[in-house]
């Protein structure tokens, strides 16, 4: 009977790190397309400052950073939008105030705000937890 039980959480436990695993696949592969349906777009950097996460991801170590951006695209009225990037060690440079950086605009939310700079990361856990909130 305990051979049962055990062979049964096994399994139980093997299934879920399954479906875990496609869930996951299946939001990546979500949010690669969300990507590459939004709009090539400039994006000065008006200013920045940290926000309340940091962590470790593919870069090494990074912070978050929200962003007042002024975007522009050459066939639309330039506008400010606000978003919140990680930014790795090596990133860092490249996203100071009044340079301007190579993003792609969601074509569903115009604030939401895709980074094209290396060491540059949309901040997705950010993003989620505050679609909550709203």
């Amino acid at each position: 009977m305990e051979i049962i039980i055990i062979l049964a959480v096994v399994a139980a436990i093997v299934l879920f790190f399954m479906y875990a695993s496609k869930s996951g696949a299946k939001m990546l592969a979500e949010r690669e397309a969300k990507i590459a349906r939004s709009e090539k777009a400039k994006a000065k950097i008006i200013g920045s400052h940290p926000v309340g996460i940091s962590g470790t991801g593919t870069g090494g170590r990074y912070q978050g950073y929200e962003f007042t951006l002024e975007i522009s695209n050459g066939y639309k009225e330039p506008y400010r939008a606000k978003c919140v990037w990680e930014v790795y060690p090596m990133g860092a440079p490249k996203v100071q105030e009044g340079m301007e950086v190579n993003v792609k605009v969601d074509i569903e939310d115009k604030e939401t705000i895709y980074p094209l700079a290396e060491g540059v990361a949309f901040a997705w856990n950010w993003q989620m937890m505050h679609k909550k909130n709203k």
